[in-house]
């Protein structure tokens, strides 16, 4: 294998690339190593499904399309919906996988802020506040920890619910 070489340099940069920035997504799943053979698979089955396409560009590009979906497919297939309800701390016992049932026993302990924000996302109607623009405050963007302090009806300087968040969930 060591005599292997990707026919075209510009493709092999940008798997590279790409494959470092987006490698976080399948870290759990995959390693960068295979991630990358993934790309050179993409390039691969790009050749060989569109025998017509010859201008570098136009493979560049279906290449490109390739290896995102095959990212998409690695992270839809792996990722599942946990559903439980947060309560008392017996709802969770119906969880129907481990995975859902570690995470319904993660939030029972979980400080208020952290169920207040997830609670506030799988409310219908409450994520429009979070897709309006930013607000600006004399000149300066409005932050996460603002924009969440403002939907809670909490106060930004003295609760800091971004921080909450990563700790809670690192």
């Amino acid at each position: 294998m060591s005599n292997f070489r990707f026919p075209d340099v510009g493709a092999r940069k940008w798997l590279f690339k790409f494959a470092k920035k987006h490698h976080w997504r399948v870290a759990a799943w995959i390693d960068f190593d295979d991630l990358v053979q993934e790309g050179y698979a993409a390039y691969y089955e790009v050749l060989q499904r569109y025998p017509t396409a010859v201008d570098p560009p136009h493979i560049m590009r279906l290449f490109q399309l390739v290896f995102r979906s095959k990212i998409e497919n690695i992270v839809r297939s792996n990722s599942k919906q946990v559903d439980c309800i947060v309560g008392d701390g017996t709802e969770y016992e119906n969880a129907a996988s481990p995975e859902a049932f570690d995470f319904c026993a993660l939030m029972v302990n979980a400080p208020q802020e952290v169920l207040e924000v997830l609670t506030l996302f799988t409310k219908e109607g409450t994520l429009e506040g979070l897709r309006e623009p930013p607000k600006r405050n004399k000149g300066q963007r409005e932050t996460m920890n603002e924009r969440l302090c403002k939907l809670l009806g909490k106060d930004p300087n003295s609760t800091n619910v971004v921080e909450t968040l990563r700790m809670w969930f690192a």
